[in-house]
């Protein structure tokens, strides 16, 4: 599969814009000894972004002065709105075009001994979302009895109920995969938008993750906490027959931007210094405002272990 042309109905070559690739979500989950797990949530169709900055100004009212004195008490942070949409079809349709690198089907810890452990022993270890899609389509199948009428790609099939529900064998084939697939991804996706107002329940110490927009110029790797998120299901759209998972997921996120870094010197592209506060002179002096510590160069279509862990200092 060329990542960057394809075939559209086998005729015309259509160029791939890999917005998903280029505009997403980026949450950091922190742990003991420095440990942060890493989840990306990509954006697979245009978004709404509004933001809203506020000056905290005290005013003085002098006596016989038609107009007031002012004084700088700082500015609150940044407050974002962000809306967009989940499309299950949409989201097949670039798994058989575009294709996602690895980072979006998975998350990835900078130090994680106890799995590079398991692999260096042989063992299998977790690399992909749970199975929603094929326990979800099991049991619809079994709920249709011994001999079931299935409905597949827009053909009545005939098929023998066993406990196989989710092979090739067991009715739709390559559709069916491709739509398990699909529902694994879109429930990882939403679970980790569920997770951006958690802390960890093992140890309280650990609040919510820091939440980062990546979208365009305007918005590279900014830091930011979750203040709420709605999430809603489009009845419109309809639902997919087998699973019951919905083809499009409204999602609204309201973030407030959280910068701490070492609180010291702003650094544009610097890991930590990007996420220190700047003022209007690192506008003046080189028109940025953002960390811009995202790589996005970091990534390719062979994603390994070896790649991830370099582009997020892995030991």
């Amino acid at each position: 599969m060329n990542n960057n042309i394809y075939e559209e109905d086998g005729k015309a070559l259509v160029k791939a814009r890999r917005l998903q690739e280029r505009s997403f979500l980026l949450f950091e989950y922190s742990g003991s000894k420095d440990e942060v797990t890493r989840a990306h949530l990509p954006f697979l169709q245009n978004i709404n972004i509004s933001e809203d900055g506020k000056a905290n100004l005290a005013s003085y009212n002098l006596l016989g002065r038609a107009g007031q004195i002012f004084s700088y008490g700082g500015a609150d942070s940044r407050r974002l709105k962000v809306d967009f949409e989940m499309s299950l079809l949409h989201l097949i349709h670039l798994q058989e075009t575009e294709g996602f690198t690895e980072r979006f089907k998975r998350a990835i810890k900078n130090k994680d001994t106890n799995i590079e452990r398991d692999r260096f022993m042989g063992k299998s270890v977790p690399t992909a979302p749970n199975t929603y899609g094929a326990d979800a389509r099991r049991q619809f199948l079994r709920s249709l009895g011994s001999d079931p009428v299935i409905l597949v790609a827009g053909d009545i099939v005939n098929r023998a109920l066993d406990r196989r529900a989710d092979s090739d064998e067991y009715g739709g084939g390559r559709m069916a995969d491709d739509t398990i697939k699909a529902v694994d991804l879109m429930m990882y996706w939403t679970n980790l938008i569920r997770s951006s107002i958690l802390n960890d329940s093992r140890n309280t110490v650990y609040g919510p993750p820091i939440v980062r927009l990546n979208h365009g110029p305007m918005y590279m790797n900014s830091p930011c906490l979750v203040e709420d998120y709605k999430i809603s299901i489009d009845k419109v759209s309809n639902y997919d027959l087998e699973t019951l998972f919905p083809h499009t997921i409204k999602v609204s996120m309201s973030l407030i931007e959280s910068r701490t870094g070492d609180f010291g010197d702003y650094k544009k592209g610097g890991l930590i210094g990007g996420d220190n506060l700047a003022g209007w002179e690192a506008i003046l002096d080189s028109n940025v405002l953002d960390a811009m510590n995202y790589n996005l160069e970091a990534y390719d279509d062979d994603d390994d272990d070896a790649s991830l862990n370099a582009q997020f200092g892995a030991n």
